[in-house]
């Protein structure tokens, strides 16, 4: 039984990292396909810089032809996929993803045999060819005329057709798992109120669907935990946190194991808080001194309330007891010397976080995202560990996901990814306000420049409740 576990973790381990290792591989040859067009722009076709270039993107294509029969990428609603699977686009990438773009290219897929030379002619076409055929026919005529036989260009509205589909499904389970994961907590915490023997089967089966779809799709669940959901604030909070220290996790590299205990002890973290009366927990203005001699309570009661599930890990029950031992009113008071869990403090970051945002209990206004950022910066190294802070930082952006932008130009975007500039993530440009707009594939990078000048920048930030705009429709 233990050697069938101990292969379930390396199994889980070896799958994780090489699905990572992957995405690295795709995001270095979309990388190195991105500094052939540049080079194309700039140089003949028989220059040494763009015949290097073109080298190392068909090294980097003939790697990755060694596990499958042809290297596609496929751009979908502004999105880059490597076959269905997600890449993080980089500045690097904007003006290659802009060029596909305006020429309705939805799709480049790279076939065994492909030449130096065959590259070339492919860069020289989307360089300078103005107007590409508008259908799927004329492309492959196009490309055959050329001499490109093992690179094919797929029209925008095929590409939708073929994989679209299969990205979307995707993108809408989000909310499915969002809302398994409450329902499954929600049953853990009454089998224990009833003293009913409670399986944590489920709860692990939904926190892995979490973890699973944060390396799959980050983004989409944390742009979930920007939408409140005041009617359960106990339960939703708990799950929020549990994404947002799971993403953390991720991009600390830990691995498929270690974020599901994580996952899991993030969920757990407030189960104390089931016992504090629901007037108290949504009461808007300042508690009174009894009232918070409640919420102090929790964190031992959580850690005393998981004692009584049999399958609990020890690792929840110590970040249930240690998530509020920061700062100067640190609770329950911590012993001298004290060091807690490296877990319970990146739990407790990705709460205050979402503490914050939620406008619960602490806080008497609704604080944007942004806002919290500059909170956790103004109290780091007293509330926060300086070194995961910035790891948080990096991953959610000064402008996290699911920020409502003014631009300079007068549109009004909402944060969808970030990219390596902090300050200029990507965002959708809305239009309707209706959620349909993410169907139109208007994501632009705010990195983006023409003639050496930022395209957009940000002038703003715009509260969405107080101007009526409703966000889940874009994150579900």
């Amino acid at each position: 039984m233990v050697d069938e576990q101990g292969d379930k973790i390396l199994e889980a381990r070896q799958s994780y990292f090489e699905k990572q290792r992957l995405v690295e591989s795709a995001r270095i040859a979309f990388q190195f396909l991105a500094a052939v067009l540049r080079n194309a722009s700039l140089y003949p076709q028989q220059h040494p810089i763009l015949q290097s270039s073109a080298e190392k993107l068909q090294a980097k294509i003939q790697e990755l032809l060694a596990e499958r029969n042809e290297v596609p990428f496929y751009l979908v609603r502004g999105e880059l996929f490597f076959e269905t699977t997600p890449v993080p686009i980089d500045q690097s990438f904007s003006v290659a993803i802009e060029q596909f773009t305006d020429k309705d290219i939805g799709g480049i897929i790279f076939k065994p045999n492909v030449a130096v030379e065959e590259i070339g002619r492919f860069a020289d076409m989307i360089v300078n060819e103005e107007i590409m055929p508008s259908t799927q026919e004329g492309l492959s005529v196009a490309t055959a005329k050329r001499g490109i036989f093992h690179i094919s260009i797929q029209h925008a509205l095929l590409v939708d057709k073929k994989i679209g589909s299969v990205i979307k499904a995707r993108e809408k389970k989000a909310s499915s798992v969002f809302r398994d994961t409450i329902n499954a907590l929600k049953d853990v915490v009454q089998a224990v109120y009833l003293e009913k023997a409670s399986s944590m089967r489920q709860m692990n089966s939904v926190v892995q669907n979490m973890v699973d779809y944060v390396l799959d799709n980050r983004d989409a669940l944390i742009g979930l935990t920007s939408i409140k959901m005041y009617d359960e604030y106990t339960f939703a909070h708990s799950i929020n946190t549990s994404i947002l220290a799971v993403s953390l996790g991720t991009y600390l590299s830990m691995t498929k194991p270690q974020l599901a205990a994580l996952g899991m002890a993030a969920t757990m973290h407030d189960i104390g808080k089931v016992a504090i009366p629901k007037e108290i927990i949504n009461k808007p203005g300042r508690l009174t001194e009894e009232e918070w001699e409640y919420v102090r309570r929790h964190p031992i009661a959580g850690a005393v309330f998981l004692s009584k599930i049999p399958s609990i890990t020890k690792l929840a029950m110590v970040v249930a007891y240690e998530h509020h031992q920061h700062g100067q009113n640190a609770y329950p008071v911590p012993e001298a010397l004290h060091r807690r869990h490296p877990f319970s403090q990146i739990i407790s970051l990705a709460d205050s976080y979402e503490a914050i945002t939620a406008s619960r209990v602490y806080y008497k206004s609704k604080i944007p995202p942004h806002e919290a950022i500059r909170i956790l910066v103004k109290n780091r190294g007293v509330t926060s560990n300086p070194v995961l802070l910035k790891a948080f930082i990096n991953m959610v952006g000064i402008f996290p996901v699911g920020t409502l932008l003014k631009l300079d130009t007068g549109e009004i975007g909402l944060v969808m990814h970030q990219t390596s500039d902090l300050m200029r993530p990507r965002v959708l440009i809305l239009t309707r306000f209706d959620g349909s707009e993410k169907e139109d594939s208007k994501i632009v990078s705010l990195a983006d420049r023409t003639n050496g000048k930022y395209r957009r920048s940000i002038s703003g930030t715009i509260d969405p409740e107080e101007a009526r705009i409703n966000l889940r429709p874009y994150f579900e």
